[in-house]
């Protein structure tokens, strides 16, 4: 897994840096990355968090220098591990709709990411909540609790065009017990382990398919 370039980078065992808005998305990500991922049995990367919140939702101007900090994080703890950053994925909540505003903004954050940093990047912009990418495993729900199903029409909803926000979108639905912002991560651990995350079809929601897509071109 090479980077883009070397100034910067340690060596020694490989650490993939995972950023996020919150410590759920974060764990999240952390799930979907060995699955996602091509790693080498024999020498698989550590995955390492940075926990300081760095806001990039609606940073503007002040884009490149909260990404410099987060770079700095991230080398931060690598250097303290000894380790060489190989990788970032940073993940913000658009709270939106997939639409030209999606596309603008993705491209924006997608350039800044891959200046900033000597190695290989990965955006979840996810589109509008985290809680868009859980569905498209509606069968995980039922694991994590028996009551919790989703209806055909969810099914063959498109995820990015979910107006209001999945996260509420779900709580209306899943009501006995309520869904909870905390359940995401068991949802994702039941998708992985039943094998709903590698027979994903993610053409439902284009912000999961394009973070699918940055994380294939990883070497």
């Amino acid at each position: 897994m090479a980077g883009k370039k070397q100034a910067g980078r340690g060596q020694g065992k490989p650490v993939i840096a995972i950023a996020g808005e919150g410590q759920h998305d974060r764990d999240v990500l952390r799930q979907l990355l060995p699955v996602l991922c091509r790693w080498p049995a024999a020498r698989p990367p550590k995955i390492i968090e940075v926990k300081t919140p760095v806001r990039l939702k609606k940073a503007e101007n002040q884009l490149a220098p909260r990404l410099e900090r987060l770079h700095l994080l991230a080398q931060g703890q690598a250097t303290r591990l000894q380790a060489q950053l190989a990788g970032i994925v940073v993940h913000v909540d658009l709270d939106a709709v997939i639409d030209d505003a999606y596309e603008n903004r993705r491209r924006q954050l997608s350039a800044e990411l891959q200046k900033t940093f000597g190695c290989d990047t990965a955006l979840a912009l996810a589109a509008d909540e985290m809680e868009a990418w859980l569905m498209l495993f509606p069968d995980a729900f039922p694991k994590v609790k028996s009551t919790w199903q989703l209806t055909q029409q969810d099914r063959r909803k498109n995820l990015g065009t979910i107006a209001g926000g999945s996260k509420e979108y779900l709580k209306n639905r899943l009501t006995r017990p309520p869904y909870l912002e905390s359940h995401a991560p068991k949802v994702i651990e039941e998708a992985v382990k039943h094998g709903y995350v590698a027979a994903c079809d993610s053409s439902r929601n284009r912000s999961y398919a394009d973070f699918t897509a940055d994380l294939a071109q990883w070497r």
